[in-house]
């Protein structure tokens, strides 16, 4: 009863502190937090508690190889705006993309060293097209409405990996657990808000977020069979210097427009 509460009260209040980020500092920060393991992160340390550091430390290894996909939603996004379509077509677009490279993905076998190759070039592809110029701060649309069911639909998303992941064994559970639900909606109220240039915001933002994303992964998949729940700890910091050093070099290199 206890685990259940805190799954039903801790992942609506991750999301709601990147509802609160977004709407603080623009779309584009709420988009590099919708990159980072908002629910991959919470349905990690619930595989761990309930079944055993072994099981979430392999389902992080497929959430790696879940990467390419992320960056297959990324570039349909941007290609897709690019090509003058509007924010509907344009998420459906973009998810069709991340579903066919996820099934792909699914269907081959991938050795460990190769995951981490994917990963980084998926990570600096999708970065590559997306673009990393600064652009001009816009308010992220943060409707109360937006941000419940955003809230509702992760809980949902978690409960539902977490439930079923021993059917589903750690790799397929690790994957599953990217679907985009935040960065999807987030592109949309942003690209319906502000236009193609604001689509496009969250989505930089969210590729940016990528860099902390493999952080976190990698520390997991290395050191939870080791060091227990604690690994969490190290890799929310390895995550957090990661983005901050992302985003200093970003700033430095390509100023803004």
């Amino acid at each position: 009863m206890t685990l259940l509460l805190f799954k039903l009260f801790a992942t609506p209040a991750i999301i709601a502190l990147a509802g609160w980020a977004s709407a603080r500092w623009g779309a584009a920060a709420g988009g590099w937090m919708a990159g980072l393991p908002l629910t991959t992160g919470p349905i990690s340390v619930f595989l761990a508690i309930e079944y055993g550091s072994g099981f979430a430390s392999e389902a992080a290894l497929g959430t790696l190889l879940a990467m390419p996909g992320i960056a297959a939603y990324a570039m349909g996004y941007v290609l897709s705006v690019r090509r003058g379509r509007g924010w509907i077509a344009s998420a459906v677009i973009s998810q069709a993309c991340y579903f066919a490279m996820m099934a792909v993905m699914a269907l081959i076998m991938v050795p460990v060293w190769l995951v981490f190759c994917l990963s980084g070039l998926s990570l600096a592809g999708g970065l590559a097209v997306v673009g990393l110029r600064n652009r001009p701060v816009l308010a992220s649309l943060s409707t109360r409405s937006v941000l419940v069911l955003r809230m509702v639909v992760a809980t949902l998303l978690v409960m539902i990996i977490t439930l079923i992941a021993p059917h589903l064994g750690p790799l397929l559970s690790g994957m599953l657990s990217t679907v985009l639900i935040v960065a999807g909606v987030l592109a949309a109220a942003s690209h319906r808000q502000h236009g193609p240039s604001g689509g496009k915001a969250v989505i930089r933002g969210m590729m940016m977020g990528q860099v902390s994303f493999l952080g976190f992964l990698t520390v997991v998949w290395v050191l939870l069979p080791e060091l227990g729940l604690a690994t969490y700890l190290v890799a929310i910091a390895v995550a957090v210097i990661l983005g901050m050093a992302a985003s200093r070099a970003v700033a430095r290199l390509l100023p803004s427009t």
